[in-house]
């Protein structure tokens, strides 16, 4: 690419390096305040200090992100055809699979721990092709989509005029690189305006998505002259960044650098510093110390030793003295302990201001008061719970827009034949099938498909599995209903089966659930459409003597009965005779 928007070339890395040198201006406040969080949460500058902070963090950590996620794949469109259901399949076993290519859990703790601790975390999608030769030809031989890790102090994006995430018109990541490495990266030519003096020096180089031109562009700002690398855009996202809007804490709507919850409880933290400091030389000044009558030097050491006996030349003499109260005299330290009963008050409500500022609570830590009822205790969850809940669902949002991507450039990006291998197992001549679903995810890609996440987390499981059971209990209500209420009024079935259909689809993937709930219904219409067929001659024949057998028991039974109210009203009328 020569010019873009009628400038030249030069003219154009001249503007994206004063953009960048003037957005690294901006971040540089806060690239020090991260180095300076982490530096405090690893406690490097006093290993000895009651760190409040790390053990917030670590709890609200699981509570965050606790567990890898499942993707599935759903359709918006609950009627569609089997083309559309294996597309969406195919998408979701070729995401679980991509998942496992790498170590995906991890890569979404480092965001969570960016997150909390500088109140940033941004992952990257990047495509990652490998080919081989067969003879003279290339042919591609793996092909995935990996999530790369970005350090917050590695991210540089637009601040002019921007207010919100979705006012950012190019965003950046920063890499450092010998120019060596740069030279056989981007295989400069020799007519390049860019000179290679040293090839140990290193520098950063800057990838820059561009969202207005839809080009990325590759810089170093040490190097003048021109640009590494000019690309354009092959992934063709719907949202062009390679990456979903950033989990950020603290934000004003006035700009894009967040404020991390460090900021906020800063002054408490270096206060509970101060506090836990002046404890620790209030205890080394808390010791037995004081003066004794030299005209007994057996007493001298008589303190060196937990348990001693003193053998004294002149005991009547210390009698007369009124013994050791006499001879002896400490110094006082109840101002001590009464200092050191004041600062821990004062450090137990720092800490639990701390606790408070964060969202942190004992509850969430594990803890309750003996004699709480279960009920007091599950109110206080749900309070602290819902105090981060927020942010929980930023969590899950950030990682469904992760997935998102990552289908995209899997539709975008990987071969036909790559696409089909993750077809499910289908029985039967089902290859025109397979073939149209892979066609519909490269032409479409992911139209009318929804990507939704299964988590679980430590706070709401027993919420979940509460709310799953009544819905399994709801479902059972209606086929217990439905079989009598069916055979009597057939009419009835799309009906209840429309209404089994809207239970099963608010538990987690209801997917799994849609092929046999409509086989099974359409079975139950199949036997209900069928005509009553003809008993066979030896069953009528065996029906229609069990029924004269019954006919005939019955007949016995009521003729004993009307014998036993006869004899009743015989005797009962020759007792009224011999009265």
């Amino acid at each position: 690419m020569e010019n873009n928007d009628d400038i030249s070339r030069h003219e154009l890395w001249e503007l994206w390096r004063s953009k960048v040198l003037r957005a690294e201006k901006q971040y540089d406040e806060y690239y020090d305040l991260v180095r300076s969080i982490r530096q405090y949460y690893r406690n490097e500058s006093a290993k000895n200090k009651q760190n409040i902070f790390w053990a917030s963090v670590e709890t609200l950590k699981p509570f965050l992100y606790f567990k890898q996620p499942k993707p599935y794949v759903i359709r918006a469109d609950k009627h569609a055809n089997e083309i559309e259901n294996t597309a969406a399949q195919i998408l979701e076993r070729a995401l679980k699979w991509n998942m496992k290519q790498f170590d995906f859990d991890s890569v979404i703790k480092y965001a969570r721990n960016d997150f909390l601790l500088s109140g940033f975390g941004l992952l990257w999608e990047q495509y990652c092709l490998k080919y081989k030769y067969i003879g003279d030809i290339c042919l591609k031989d793996e092909e995935k989509v990996v999530t790369d890790y970005v350090n917050p102090t590695m991210f540089l994006a637009d601040c002019d005029k921007v207010s919100v995430w979705e006012d950012v018109e190019w965003i950046a990541r920063k890499i450092y690189m010998s120019e060596a490495e740069i030279s056989e990266s981007f295989n400069l030519s020799e007519d390049s305006l860019i000179h290679l003096d040293n090839p140990e020096r290193v520098v950063s180089v800057y990838e820059i998505w561009d969202k207005s031109s839809r080009h990325i562009y590759y810089l170093s700002p040490e190097l003048n002259g021109d640009f590494l690398l000019i690309k354009e855009d092959t992934l063709h996202l719907s949202g062009f960044f390679p990456c979903p809007k950033p989990i950020m804490a603290t934000l004003a709507n006035d700009g894009i650098i967040p404020v991390p919850d460090y900021v906020e409880i800063k002054s408490l933290l270096d206060e509970l510093d101060g506090v836990n400091n002046r404890m620790r030389l209030t205890m080394q000044a808390i010791k037995i110390s004081g003066c004794y009558d030299n005209s007994f030097p057996e007493l001298a050491n008589i303190l060196d030793k937990d348990v001693t006996l003193v053998s004294l030349s002149d005991f009547e003499k210390l009698k007369d003295a009124g013994g050791l109260k006499g001879i002896l005299e400490f110094a006082p330290i109840e101002q001590y302990i009464q200092a050191l009963s004041t600062l821990a008050t004062r450090r137990q409500t720092l800490i639990e201001a701390i606790y408070e500022i964060t969202g942190v609570s004992d509850i969430m830590r594990g803890s309750s008061k003996v004699g709480e009822t279960a009920t007091a205790v599950a109110q206080k969850t749900n309070f602290g719970t819902l105090r981060n809940q927020d942010r929980q669902n930023d969590m899950q949002r950030f990682i469904k827009e992760l997935l998102q991507i990552k289908a995209e450039i899997i539709c975008e990006q990987f071969s036909e034949e790559t696409l089909a291998s993750f077809a499910p197992d289908i029985t039967g001549d089902k290859s025109f099938v397979v073939a149209q679903a892979v066609k519909l995810l490269k032409s479409d890609k992911l139209r009318d498909l929804v990507i939704d996440i299964e988590t679980d987390t430590s706070f709401n499981l027993g919420e979940e599995e509460g709310r799953i059971l009544l819905v399994l209990d709801n479902i059972n209500t209606i086929i217990n209903k439905a079989f009598g209420v069916v055979s009597a009024q057939p009419a009835l079935l799309p009906l209840y089966k429309q209404m089994l259909e809207a239970a099963v689809a608010s538990m987690p993937n209801a997917r799994q659930f849609e092929s046999t709930i409509s086989s099974v219904f359409a079975k139950i219409g199949e036997d209900l459409n069928k005509p009553d067929a003809p008993l066979p001659m030896a069953t009528a024949q065996k029906q229609i003597e069990l029924q004269e057998k019954k006919l005939t028991q019955d007949y016995e039974i009521k003729k004993e009965q009307n014998q036993i109210k006869r004899d009743e009203l015989s005797l009962k009328a020759l007792k009224e005779l011999n009265n």
